[in-house]
């Protein structure tokens, strides 16, 4: 029991990553969801060419990126999905071979649902090191539970090892310290009916009225500041900051 919880066999296992033959596949859906998510961070006045995704779980983000020409490259904690990367031919590695990557080396670094899962303490150390391989004009693109609103909580408490809350002001400190600055903050893009008839109908119906309650509230009780209230998750977007 102890070799599966170290190797991570049993925490992929409860994600639902699957077997190495599925690495790496992404449907249609996912692929419209990317597309949109991306918009902000691949608009930095030159193409993309290098992507680094930390954290890549079952590898649908590798795969899309992949899919549109880019050289990637990820790290992951679970050995499992390491081994499961490198069978289905992708350049992957553990988590802490991102200390060996040379600096300035990638247009755009990934992260969805990865820095909950990091002590609170060690955010500033893990960032300035990711910063330290983005290019000067890169970006750095994020997601994780949105602390600003109770919205976030099923995601933030459903996982046994977020350890980590993050909110706007937080990520802020965060970046500010780690020598990065804050290019967009915002909810994340909603999937549509590429990705099924439920999700389709549910951004066209529930999407404006959850819109329209989080700006009434925001309006009532933060009137003039950034945080987002209308979503469970919260997507920042970073670049290096000048001097730094």
């Amino acid at each position: 029991m102890a070799d599966r919880q170290n190797d991570g066999a049993e925490y992929s296992q409860w994600k639902g990553w699957g077997s190495a033959h599925r690495f790496g596949q992404f449907t249609p859906g996912d692929a419209d969801y990317f597309r949109r998510e991306l918009r902000t961070a691949t608009a930095i006045g030159r193409p993309v060419r290098d992507v680094l995704e930390v954290g890549f779980g079952d590898g649908a983000f590798l795969g899309f990126a992949a899919s549109a020409g880019w050289t990637v490259t990820g790290t992951e904690l679970s050995e499992v999905q390491v081994e499961a990367g490198r069978a289905a031919g992708f350049d992957v590695h553990p988590s802490r071979a991102v200390d060996s990557f040379a600096e300035a080396s990638f247009d755009l670094i990934v992260l969805f649902d990865v820095l909950e899962h990091i002590e609170q303490d060690e955010i500033v150390d893990f960032l300035a090191g990711l910063r330290s391989r983005l290019r000067p004009d890169g970006r750095m693109l994020l997601r994780y539970p949105n602390a600003d609103t109770w919205l976030g909580n099923a995601l933030q408490h459903g996982d046994p090892t977020h350890v980590t809350e993050i909110g706007y002001y937080k990520m802020t400190y965060f970046a500010e310290a780690a020598g990065l600055e804050v290019v967009q903050y915002r909810a994340p893009v909603r999937r549509g009916f590429r990705s099924s008839l439920v999700h389709g109908l549910h951004r066209l119906t529930a999407g404006p009225i959850i819109a329209t309650s989080a700006a009434i509230t925001k309006a009532l009780y933060y009137p003039g500041t950034p945080i987002v209230l209308s979503s469970v998750n919260a997507v920042c977007t970073l670049g290096v900051r000048r001097g730094a």
